[in-house]
């Protein structure tokens, strides 16, 4: 008999999901239509509201992936497979499971550098680079959609 499986899987995504509308939510809130009626004009979110919401999809997305990976390797190829890939990339161990969505597995690279530097902040050695955490919870909700579809086709 085997042992029954607990996992966060399920309540990660949920999170993801719950935290994106909100964030959208909030976004559509923002803005008010410029004097005269054209355009737009964002308004000052004091609290960052939207910002947090962002790296919460960002952060989940993450933990969503790695759970949904190992649990999809271990039924797929066992344990002693997980243990050779753990510390693989994303791209590794899609590949691994016949995933080979090219503009998927780029998606992927790239949410995980940003999130790397998201989760991981290092301020002396910025790479000058502006990132906007509402685009790259953009990226990382679309990778969760995408992934979603992906492995429920894995068998």
């Amino acid at each position: 008999m085997k042992k029954p499986i607990f996992s966060n899987v399920d309540i990660y995504k949920a999170i993801v999901d719950e935290s994106y509308s909100e964030m959208k939510s909030i976004d559509a809130g923002s803005k008010v239509q410029r004097e005269g009626g054209e355009g737009w004009v964002k308004q000052y979110d004091p609290e960052s509201r939207s910002f947090k919401k962002a790296m919460i999809i960002t952060v989940f997305t993450g933990m969503w992936l790695e759970a949904s990976l190992h649990l999809l390797i271990v039924r797929k190829f066992g344990e002693q497979k997980f243990k050779d890939y753990d510390f693989k990339s994303y791209r590794d161990k899609l590949v691994l499971l016949n995933i080979s969505d090219q503009s998927l597995l780029d998606e992927v690279d790239k949410f995980k550098l940003t999130r790397k530097e998201l989760v991981h902040e290092k301020a002396y050695f910025d790479k000058g680079v502006v990132k906007m955490a509402q685009s790259e919870a953009e990226l990382a909700y679309s990778i969760v959609q995408r992934l979603s579809v992906a492995f429920s086709q894995v068998g």
